[in-house]
C-alpha cells in the first residue's frame, strides 16, 4: 500500500474518535499491519531519494524518513544505525519526554531496541536541578511490535544491536484548532524557530509557549548522575555529521531493507541533484549496492561523545539505586 492510503486510514481514526489517546489506539493495529508491508517501506524509501538534496544531507544518528504532516498528526520512519561495536546497552539520547505530545511506535524490521519508560521526573535539589526518577518499565521493542508512550513520559530508546527501522506516529494530545491548521502555513513554518527564541528570551515560559503552540523546550531531558538525575536546562541536540558519513547509512538502510533496486532511482535523482557534494561516493555506493557488496551505516564521531546522551544501563540503575538507598546491582 502506498503512504497515501495509510494517511487516510489514520486519519479516519483521528477524526471520528472521542480523544487523541483513543486515536492512538485504534491506530495501533494498523501501524502494526504498516510494520509488516514492504511495498509501503519500499515507497517510502524511493520517495524520500527523490527529494531534493536528500543525498546532500549532512548526518543524523538516524536516517528520517518523513512520510506524512497533516493538522491531527505525523508520521515518520526512523532508521537506526547501531553503535560501531554493536553495543546495546548505552544510550540512543537523553532520558526524555515530549511534552504535551503522543506517540506510537512499531518496529519494521532489524532486531529492535530495549526500550526504558521511567516515572515523572520530581526536583528534589532545585539549585543543582537534581530530579528522582525511577524505571517502571524495560521492555523489549522487537519487529512489529507496537508502543505507546504517553504525554509527559520520560523514556528512552537504547542502541539496538544491528540496523532497525522503527514507525512513529506523532500528535499533541490536545483536540485539533484552528492553531493546528494555522501551523501548516508556509510563513509559520518558516519563522517558527525565530517565534521560538523570541518565546525564550523573554521569558514568557510555557504559558505562552502554549498559547503560540511552538513547544518550547525546558527541562524536556535528564541523565543519570552519582546522586539522581540531572535535568538539562536546554535541550543539546547532536551536531550534523559529515555528508559521507550519511550516505554510508542511506545506502545502508536501503541494502538492509532489501531495496537494492532502488538504486536506478538514486541514481536518477543524482543526475537531477546535479551539485553534488559527494558525487564520486554515491557512484562507488550505487556500484556496491548493485554488486551486492555490504554497505555499512555510519555514525559520526560528534555522535559518540556525549556524556549527557551516551551513558549506560548500569549507571541509569546505579541513579535509582542511590536516590533509593539501596545496594548497587
Amino acid at each position: 500500500m502506498t503512504p497515501e492510503y495509510y494517511e487516510r486510514r489514520l486519519l479516519e481514526f483521528f477524526r471520528t474518535a472521542p480523544d487523541k489517546h483513543e486515536a492512538h489506539r485504534r491506530s495501533a493495529p494498523l501501524l502494526r499491519e504498516m510494520t509488516g508491508d514492504a511495498a509501503f517501506v519500499r515507497e517510502a524509501l524511493r520517495r524520500h531519494v527523490q527529494r531534493p538534496g536528500a543525498l546532500n544531507t549532512k548526518n543524523y544518528p538516524v536516517v528520517g524518513i518523513d512520510l506524512a504532516l497533516n493538522e491531527h498528526f505525523g508520521l515518520v520512519i526512523n532508521c537506526w544505525i547501531p553503535l560501531p561495536d554493536r553495543d546495546h546497552r548505552l544510550s540512543t539520547k537523553a532520558v526524555h519526554h515530549h511534552g504535551d505530545m503522543l506517540l506510537s511506535t512499531g518496529t519494521i524490521s532489524g532486531p529492535g531496541y530495549e526500550h526504558w519508560l521511567f516515572s515523572r521526573p520530581k526536583l528534589i535539589d532545585p539549585d543543582n536541578l537534581l530530579f528522582d526518577m525511577t524505571v517502571v518499565e524495560k521492555a523489549p521493542h522487537p519487529a512489529h511490535h507496537v508502543a505507546f508512550v504517553g504525554e509527559h513520559t520520560p523514556h528512552l530508546p537504547w542502541y539496538p544491536p544491528d540496523t532497525t527501522l522503527t514507525l512513529c506516529l506523532w500528535s499533541s494530545r490536545f483536540p485539533v484548532t484552528w492553531k493546528d491548521r494555522v501551523k501548516r502555513l508556509a510563513i509559520v513554518k518558516r519563522n517558527e524557530q525565530r517565534l521560538r527564541a523570541t518565546v525564550n528570551k523573554l521569558g514568557l515560559g510555557n504559558v505562552a509557549a502554549r498559547a503560540m503552540d511552538l513547544k518550547v523546550v525546558e527541562l524536556f531531558d535528564f541523565y543519570p548522575v552519582a546522586t539522581g538525575f540531572q535535568g538539562m536546562r536546554e535541550r543539546q541536540e547532536y551536531e550534523r555529521g559529515p555528508n559521507v558519513d550519511h550516505l554510508y547509512s542511506l545506502f545502508h538502510v536501503i541494502q538492509h531493507t532489501g531495496n537494492d533496486a532502488l538504486g536506478s532511482v538514486i541514481e536518477e535523482a543524482a543526475q537531477k541533484e546535479g551539485d553534488l557534494s559527494n558525487r564520486a561516493l554515491v557512484d562507488t555506493l550505487l556500484a556496491d549496492l548493485k554488486s551486492g557488496r555490504p554497505i555499512e551505516g555510519r555514525l559520526s564521531s560528534c555522535h559518540l561523545g556525549l556524556p549527557h546522551a551516551v551513558f549506560s544501563q548500569h549507571s541509569v540503575d546505579r541513579a535509582v539505586a542511590a536516590l533509593r538507598g539501596t545496594p548497587e546491582k
